[in-house]
């Protein structure tokens, strides 16, 4: 078998206008050449932008052009193989893992890192692939097709690449169920150790509900000035904001009346905001708690949803609120799915804030924990 050098490369140079590309290389080692290999990058809300690579026979490389603001604001990147005549392998997905002195990673598809240098080579050695059949997660569940997940150890990577796998390892992985107060000292050591590593950023902001807002102001406090200034360091201070200041309303459309209104239609109560959808599982498992709180707390406080379904399918998501004899408003963003997600920095679905009588400030809440269940529970008006 031909030895192959895989090598994902990075160049990232000085942000200075906007648009500027940065090359993405990639390179194998150890494996028989693939015919394609593009990438993937996903942004916040999981929208994705495909690269095709250009092969360097020469020396058995994959280049990619990527603007640097696309870099930047991606949450990570995935690869993605084919070779001729395979119709039976649906992609050819690679993973990574990081050897260190004192662990060794889970392997993992997704790279999320950024680095003003001129260039980052990344060498990985091939270790060996699994195929994945009859699986929902790809797609490939009732047909004869595969996926290939190729496994490589990476050698010799950058230092903020080697921190970004080993620090999402350690929180997804390592850590995962841990007390969030272990959670507080984790980040705390990890962003004291590289204050301007973009990884750890990014990390925190995806982690941003984890803590709570002293602990977060004190987090994004240990960065250096260029990293608070950074795509994900403003998107941080955005939330930030949310919590601290007014309630920043909107106008949406009620999904009965057709009509514009605001989310919150009564100051003198409290707001329960919930982001929903139809096709959303665990939404749906969440009415029967809403309506326990709802008949519990309806005299201080109002409920209304806000779906994030595509105008084409809001007919289901009437359909969901019919069947389950949902009483509170419900509101749809009109389309504007991306830019109320951004607003109200909502991540996953469901989602709820807890607005104050006057919008005097929203608090994040989980109402499917104890703690933010009984918050609800204990509400009145003469606070």
């Amino acid at each position: 078998m031909k030895i192959i050098l895989l090598t994902i490369c990075l160049s990232c140079v000085s942000l200075v206008a906007h648009g500027q590309e940065r090359v993405l290389k990639v390179t194998l080692e150890g494996l028989i050449p693939y015919d394609t290999l593009k990438c993937s990058t996903v942004s916040e809300y999981f929208d994705k932008i495909y690269y095709l690579g250009k092969c360097q026979t020469s020396t058995n490389s994959w280049l990619f052009h990527i603007p640097d603001t696309v870099f930047e604001e991606s949450r990570y990147i995935r690869f993605f193989a084919n070779r001729k005549n395979t119709p039976e392998i649906k992609y050819i997905r690679p993973s990574f893992r990081i050897i260190t002195e004192r662990d060794t990673t889970s392997f993992w598809s997704e790279l999320s890192f950024f680095e003003k240098t001129d260039t980052l080579s990344v060498y990985a050695q091939f270790v060996r692939q699994d195929t994945i059949r009859n699986s929902i997660y790809y797609g490939t569940y009732g047909t004869d097709q595969i996926v290939i997940t190729p496994k490589f150890d990476l050698k010799n990577p950058s230092l903020e690449l080697q921190r970004a796998i080993v620090n999402t390892n350690n929180h997804y992985a390592k850590y995962k169920g841990a007390p969030s107060n272990q959670f507080y000292d984790i980040f705390c050591r990890m962003i004291s150790q590289a204050p301007s590593s973009h990884s750890s950023m990014l990390l925190l902001y995806g982690e941003r509900n984890t803590f709570s807002l002293e602990q977060l102001l004190s987090l994004r406090n240990m960065f250096v000035e260029e990293q608070k200034q950074s795509h994900y360091g403003r998107k941080l201070d955005e939330y930030i904001k949310l919590l601290m200041d007014k309630f920043p309303d909107t106008e949406l459309t009620n999904c009965l009346t057709k009509q514009k209104e605001t989310i919150v239609v009564n100051e003198n109560k409290y707001t329960l905001l919930v982001f929903s959808a139809s096709w959303c599982a665990p939404c749906h498992k969440l009415i029967p708690l809403l309506k326990e709180l709802y008949e519990k707390k309806k005299e201080v406080m109002d409920i209304v949803y806000v779906t994030l379904d595509e105008p084409d399918r809001l007919s289901e998501w009437n359909q969901l609120v019919k069947k389950q004899e949902i009483s509170w408003r419900t509101l749809t963003v009109d389309g504007k799915i991306n830019e109320i997600r951004d607003r109200y920095k909502v991540f996953s679905i469901p989602y709820s804030y807890l607005i104050y009588p006057g919008k005097k400030k929203a608090d994040r809440l989980e109402i499917r924990k104890d703690e933010d269940k009984l918050k609800i529970e204990n509400l009145n008006l003469a606070e």
